[in-house]
């Protein structure tokens, strides 16, 4: 029963942070950032949010300040959307998985046949 709580408050706070991101934080660092998956520890007090970005030039390390500066803004715009006992604290954490899988798409259409 607890799992299924647990990924559908995952979700919930996925689809939140990522709106509350892309509306209403003001800071030019978060720009460009993608929430990709949130994991809620088994007590609920602690949510790792795992975010890549979808511009390749930006600065990973003003992004994650950026996000650092903005998760108490956050973490007030979540307890007015989400009714939970215990609203966990929140921390980001960089996923290059979409930019790896980016690097292998090139990575195979650089060695496909090309027609003639």
């Amino acid at each position: 029963m607890t799992h299924h709580r647990r990924e559908r408050v995952e979700s919930l706070l996925q689809q939140e942070i990522a709106t509350i991101i892309s509306r209403k934080v003001a800071d030019p660092r978060v720009e460009g950032a993608n929430i990709v998956a949130v994991s809620i520890s088994a007590d609920f007090h602690l949510a790792r949010v795992y975010y890549s970005c979808i511009y390749d030039h930006r600065d990973l390390d003003a992004l994650q300040k950026g996000l650092d500066h903005a998760k108490a803004f956050i973490r007030n715009e979540l307890k007015k959307v989400i009714k939970l006992r215990i609203l966990p604290e929140l921390a980001f954490f960089y996923d290059p998985s979409i930019k790896r899988g980016d690097d292998v798409l090139d990575l195979l259409r650089s060695l496909a046949p090309k027609d003639e």
